[in-house]
C-alpha cells in the first residue's frame, strides 16, 4: 500500500524531555530481580482464505472423534477456517488439520460417553475455545458450522455450548448470528448409552432448527451410510463416508458462486435453503437420459436415497435441484426432459398447492456424465424414527 500524503499544517514542536530529570526522580525505584524462567514462544496463527471460490465463508469447528473427522474432511477439500476440539489427543491421530487448529480440553482423559462431562469441560475451557475460533476463523466469516457425533460425551455434550459460543463470537463481530450443526446418528448396533445420548440431543436440536435458532441442521444417519458403502474396507469406511457428507455440502457452496449459461443457482438461492432449518443432501450420477422420464426418475431416486434418517418430504419448505453435465450432453438433452424432471420433483413433494420454494440450476461441467444434486430444507424427522431410537436406548416410551 502506498504512503499517504498528509495535508500541510503547523504542529507545535514538543519540548525536549530531560532524561537526567527522570533518572533523579525521587518517586522512581528499582524492582527486585525475579527469575521468570525460560520465555514461552506463542504459536504463530494465520487466518487463511479457502483454497477455492465459495459462496459462503464457513467457519467449521469439530468436537469429539466423529466431529473432528468431519472437520478434517472439510480441511482436506480446501476449507481453511477450520478447527477441532476434544478431551483427548488420541482422536486427532492421522488428521491433516494442523496442530495449531487443535485443542485438547481438560485432563486428556476423554469424556467416556458422558455428555455432562463433555459439557462441563467445554464450559471450563470456553475462553480457550473462543481464542481457537478467533485464530482459525478471523473476522471475514459468514456462518459457523459445528460438527459432532451425537452419541459421545465430548462431541454430543459440547454441541449446545458450542452453539452458544459461536453466537457470542458473531455478536463480538457485530454480525448476524448464523450458526448451523452437522451431527451423526449412531448405527443400530451401537449400545444403549450411545442411543440415549443421541435421542436426548436430537430432541433438543430439532425444535431449535424448526424455529431457525440453528440452521442448517444436518442429521447424518450412520446406519444409512453402512448400507450405502457395504463393500468399503474397515480402514477406508469412515474416510469415504466423511468425504461423501462433506462433498455434498461443498458442491452447493461451490456452484452457488458460479455463473451458468443455462440456469444459475445463485448465492441468494443457496442462503434461503441454508436458513430453512433441517436439511438433507443427495447426489446421483445418471447413466441413462434418453427417455423423457429418465431424468425425472433419477431426481426422484436422488431425493429418496439420503444420508439422513427417513424424512417426510411433504413437510419440506425449500428445495434446490441442480443438473450438471458436459457440453456434449447438454447439446442433445431436450429442455422438455429437464422441465419434466423439475415439475415431477415439485409434485412429488406436494409443493404445487402449499408454496414450496424450488430453486433450479443447470451447469456445464468438465466431469464425465450427467450429475444431479439435491438439497431439501424445512424438513421434519418422523416420530416413528425417534421412537425407534428411544426404544433402542431402553428409554421409556410415553
Amino acid at each position: 500500500m502506498s504512503a499517504v500524503d498528509l495535508p500541510e499544517m503547523d504542529i507545535p514542536k514538543a519540548s525536549p524531555v530531560s532524561t537526567t530529570a527522570q533518572d533523579n526522580d525521587p518517586t522512581a525505584f528499582d524492582l527486585p530481580e525475579v527469575d521468570f524462567g525460560a520465555k514461552t514462544t506463542a504459536h504463530q496463527y494465520v487466518v487463511e482464505a479457502d483454497l477455492k471460490p465459495v459462496a459462503v465463508k464457513f467457519g467449521i469447528i469439530g468436537s469429539g472423534q466423529a466431529g473432528d473427522r468431519l472437520a478434517d474432511a472439510f480441511w482436506r477439500i480446501g476449507y481453511r477456517r477450520v478447527c477441532a476440539i476434544n478431551t483427548t489427543d488420541q482422536d486427532f491421530l492421522g488428521m491433516s488439520l494442523p496442530k495449531t487448529r487443535q485443542l485438547v480440553m481438560g485432563a486428556d482423559g476423554g469424556a467416556g460417553k458422558n455428555p455432562e462431562l463433555g459439557q462441563r469441560t467445554l464450559e471450563d475451557n470456553a475462553e480457550a475455545v473462543l481464542n481457537l475460533m478467533r485464530h482459525s476463523f478471523g473476522e471475514d466469516i459468514d456462518r459457523i458450522i459445528i460438527t459432532a457425533g451425537m452419541g459421545g460425551g465430548s462431541g454430543g455434550g459440547s454441541v449446545q455450548g458450542l452453539v452458544h459460543l459461536a453466537k457470542m463470537y458473531f455478536r463480538a463481530l457485530g454480525k448476524e448470528e448464523k450458526v448451523g450443526v452437522i451431527v451423526t446418528m449412531p448405527k443400530k448396533a451401537e449400545g444403549g448409552k450411545v442411543q440415549a445420548n443421541s435421542y436426548n440431543l436430537l430432541r433438543e436440536l430439532l425444535p431449535q432448527a424448526k424455529s431457525k435458532l440453528i440452521s442448517p441442521l444436518v442429521v447424518v444417519d450412520n446406519e444409512n451410510i453402512n448400507q450405502m458403502f457395504p463393500n468399503v474396507s474397515a480402514k477406508d469406511f469412515w474416510d469415504t463416508a466423511n468425504r461423501s457428507i462433506v462433498g455434498l455440502f461443498d458442491v452447493f457452496n461451490v456452484l452457488a458462486c458460479q455463473k451458468s449459461a443455462y440456469t444459475t443457482f445463485d448465492r441468494a438461492d443457496y442462503l434461503t435453503v441454508l436458513d430453512s432449518g433441517l436439511i438433507v443432501f443427495g447426489g446421483t450420477a445418471l447413466n441413462n437420459y434418453q427417455k423423457d422420464t429418465d431424468l425425472a426418475d433419477g431426481l426422484r431416486k436422488n431425493i429418496e436415497a439420503t444420508l439422513l434418517a427417513p424424512v417426510n418430504l411433504k413437510k419440506a419448505t425449500h428445495v434446490a435441484a441442480i443438473l450438471c453435465a458436459q457440453d456434449r450432453i447438454l447439446g442433445i438433452l431436450p429442455q422438455s426432459h429437464i422441465d419434466l424432471a423439475f415439475t415431477t420433483l415439485e409434485r412429488m413433494m406436494g409443493g404445487e398447492n402449499r408454496g414450496l420454494v424450488v430453486h433450479q440450476g443447470v451447469y456445464e461441467v468438465k466431469k464425465q456424465g450427467l450429475l444431479v444434486y439435491t438439497m431439501v430444507g424445512g424438513l421434519e424427522i418422523p416420530e416413528s424414527r425417534l421412537l425407534q431410537m428411544k426404544a433402542r436406548a431402553g428409554l421409556e416410551i410415553e
